[in-house]
């Protein structure tokens, strides 16, 4: 990795540590790009893909021309939703495999159905109550597009940021499109979430894009008792 790839990564991780201890609360600006260059000692263009990391994982919003208001600390990869409660939470990798596209999944990469992919199901739990789970996650990577590199660091049981995935299919991430919504729950959801049958529960759908074509399909499904929307629009 270059210097500098380096050195944004530790720019990007020394402002989210700030947003997670409370030193920079949400609806704070961000010094100017100018600021945190001479604070880093770095070039400009570091501090730039600093921010956009940060964007993209969901800690701070773009206002131009104004600079960046801060979001709050999240989840990085469900951005727009934020847990309820003041609690340690930790991501548990359940599995990484190889699978059949199903149609939603197909649908969001736009391969057909039963393509091969890479799935990998996840959870988030209560850090002080390890088996209280809070969520449910699921993702899927047309294989075709994976770099053999790419399909080794997918199939490992451990987190992956948006870099690294970004390495995985040789594409660089510019956006996503992300759906919410209610729904009622399958029998083996309700039992992994611990909640009484019939209650509904907060879906996300994202589909995470490349410029020419989409990278990855994730569903998330969270407890509404553990997690809320939260949107910062700026007029």
């Amino acid at each position: 990795m270059s210097s500098a790839g380096v050195r944004y990564r530790e720019v990007r991780e020394a402002l989210a540590a700030q947003i997670t201890r409370g030193d920079l609360q949400p609806g704070d600006r961000l010094p100017s790009e100018r600021d945190l260059q001479t604070r880093f000692d770095c070039a400009r263009s570091v501090v730039r893909q600093a921010l956009q990391a940060l964007t993209r994982d969901g800690w701070v919003m773009s206002v131009y021309p104004r600079g960046y208001l801060v979001l709050g600390p999240r989840i990085p990869w469900i951005s727009r939703l934020r847990p309820l409660l003041e609690e340690p939470w930790q991501v548990v990798i359940d599995s990484a495999t190889e699978a059949a596209a199903d149609a939603e999944a197909a649908e969001g990469l736009e391969v057909p159905s039963g393509a091969p992919t890479i799935r990998r199901t996840s959870h988030i739990e209560s850090a002080i109550s390890p088996g209280d789970i809070w969520g449910l996650g699921e993702v899927s990577y047309a294989a075709e597009a994976l770099t053999t590199e790419g399909r080794a660091a997918l199939l490992r049981p451990s987190e992956i940021t948006y870099d690294e995935l970004e390495a995985a299919v040789g594409r660089r991430i510019v956006g996503y499109r992300e759906r919410l919504r209610s729904r009622i729950l399958t029998p083996a959801e309700l039992e992994s979430l611990s909640l009484p049958a019939a209650m509904p529960a907060l879906e996300m759908w994202r589909i995470a894009r490349s410029t020419t074509t989409p990278v990855s399909a994730f569903r998330f499904v969270a407890r509404p008792d553990r997690f809320e929307a939260d949107y910062l629009i700026d007029t």
